[in-house]
């Protein structure tokens, strides 16, 4: 299969198109700069990089031409609706024949008080995901989304592990706001293998999300405190409010516990890395070698 992904230089982006180019698909990935080295080294996976933007719609629409599905993990902060919208007119124009895996989140709950995520647990209309989810389905393009948890592993790019590791490297290992919650993780490798599972068969999952998480929820304070030893840090972890979060991660102040049985029984996908724990200290190892 032909599949576009958008996002490709971004963390999981790049996870996704090496193993969807390793399973044998043709991948190409639009992207900004095709000459940056992110976007270099996916030519050694054999992905292709090509200049474009997602508001765009000209450019998109040429390189859909030449697409069967397309594969969406980017997310534009300064624009997300409007880049978003623009990528559903696209796919529109071109006559709502490709397969559109669209990445959304588990902030798509708000400020909720649900004691386990599910696709069923219904969502809060206000927040932006929301929003886009809904734009999507009253398209009427085929799709399926993914809504994974917190990734991690790999070299943590652009993740809130990686701003740990940072964090912990530069000034001490800080936990911000509840001590007490609990998220469920997914490693990096585990999410784009969920992307590949609904690429072998993707009219199976028009229509349908699916929640991606492995089944050993962690407390973040707990991965603060072992991001800090693996940075090589002894200091006790300083605790500050939630209000000094970035804005993207202050939903989650609360416990954001994935049951991904539906994602198990209809893609049989099942995690096979290690927890986020016992990854953190590879993952600081790629981390770091990764920065410029």
């Amino acid at each position: 299969m032909r599949v576009l992904i958008t996002g490709a230089t971004g963390y999981v982006g790049r996870a996704v198109a090496e193993a969807l180019a390793g399973t044998g698909h043709e991948v190409a990935a639009l992207t900004r700069d095709p000459d940056s080295g992110r976007a270099r080294a996916l030519r050694d996976f054999g992905v292709r990089p090509l200049r474009g933007r997602l508001t765009d719609r000209a450019v998109l629409s040429g390189i859909l031409a030449d697409t069967d599905a397309v594969v969406h993990t980017a997310f534009d902060p300064d624009d997300p609706v409007g880049a978003e919208r623009a990528l559903f007119g696209a796919l529109a124009d071109a006559g709502g024949r490709h397969h559109l895996v669209y990445t959304s989140g588990c902030s798509i709950y708000g400020e909720h008080a649900h004691a386990t995520l599910t696709p069923g647990t219904p969502v809060d209309s206000s927040t932006v995901r929301a929003r886009l989810e809904a734009e999507l389905q009253g398209a009427g393009l085929p799709h399926t989304v993914l809504r994974p948890g917190m990734v991690h592993g790999g070299d943590a790019h652009s993740s809130i592990v990686g701003d740990w590791f940072r964090e912990a490297q530069s000034s001490g290992p800080v936990h911000r706001g509840r001590r007490d919650k609990v998220w469920s993780w997914i490693h990096v490798e585990d999410l784009a293998r969920a992307y590949t599972a609904v690429l072998r068969a993707p009219k199976e999952h028009d229509g349908r999300t699916y929640l991606l998480g492995d089944a050993r929820p962690v407390a973040p304070l707990a991965v603060v405190e072992a991001a800090a030893r693996a940075v090589g840090r002894t200091d006790a972890v300083a605790l500050a409010p939630i209000e000094d979060e970035k804005p993207v991660y202050r939903v989650f102040d609360r416990d954001e516990i994935i049951d991904s049985s539906a994602a198990g029984a209809a893609l049989g996908w099942i995690p096979q890395e290690s927890d986020v724990l016992a990854e953190l200290p590879a993952s600081f190892g790629q981390w770091s070698a990764a920065r410029p």
